[in-house]
């Protein structure tokens, strides 16, 4: 029998935060018994609207991204294993990308705390902030691998082998495989003369969980500060 459980996060992220910020007291419940909490918390939502993605025509997809720099914020639905059934989670994250390596990607929970935060830059990644439980070993396991999911999904190096990209024209979206990762980014929009997947579903067979994103907003080749993707000290 399936156990199912949805929080929708009303605040909306005003950008990255500092690293360094106090974690809040929240976080001894635990990612997601925070999630879970925010269906009482976030009751005042309406969790029925459709996701806000980026206005306009759809465009074709492309394998080839030609910005240097993103910085988005998402609607994200996650779908993970709970004992014989499935939980569902919803939060909104953003995440501030620079090519050809490096990004950056937070969580926010009910009443805009952050829940994770994560930094990638070449082969490094860093988990800074997880919520510490009892079971933090495997959360922390999955946000390392979500992290390589959108490694994969923005084509960020260091490139695995066995990675490869297939532009379906017919289906609009650019399918990419990677190990045990499948990934269908669609809905193709302009944004800033480009073309940017505004839909990207994730799907992740070893830990056997899925990824929806929906993009609400992005801005493309500004410059970022090197601060954002600077691991704080321990």
């Amino acid at each position: 029998m399936k156990s199912s459980a949805q929080s929708l996060v009303c605040n909306r992220p005003s950008g990255l935060r500092s690293p360094s910020a106090r974690p809040a007291r929240w976080a001894t419940l635990g990612l997601w018994g925070i999630l879970l909490g925010g269906a009482v918390l976030g009751s005042g939502c309406d969790t029925k609207n459709k996701p806000i993605i980026i206005k306009g025509p759809l465009v074709q997809p492309v394998a080839e991204s030609r910005w240097s720099t993103m910085r988005a914020t998402h609607r994200v639905q996650l779908d993970l294993p709970k004992g014989d059934g499935r939980e569902q989670f919803v939060l909104r994250g953003t995440v501030a990308v620079e090519r050809p390596d490096r990004f950056r990607l937070q969580g926010f929970g009910p009443g805009d705390v952050t829940l994770f935060d994560i930094i990638k830059v070449g082969g490094d990644t860093r988990v800074i902030r997880t919520p510490p439980t009892s079971g933090s070993s495997l959360q922390e396991k999955i946000l390392y691998s979500i992290s390589a999911d959108l490694s994969a999904t923005y084509d960020l190096e260091p490139t695995l082998p066995s990675r490869q990209k297939t532009v379906g024209l017919k289906e609009g979206e650019l399918r990419i495989t990677e190990n045990e990762r499948s990934i269908r980014a669609g809905q193709f929009k302009e944004v800033q003369g480009m073309s940017i997947p505004t839909h990207i579903v994730i799907t992740n067979s070893a830990l056997n969980y899925t990824v929806t994103i929906d993009v609400e907003s992005a801005n493309l080749d500004e410059k970022l500060d090197p601060a954002l993707f600077r691991r704080p000290p321990s």
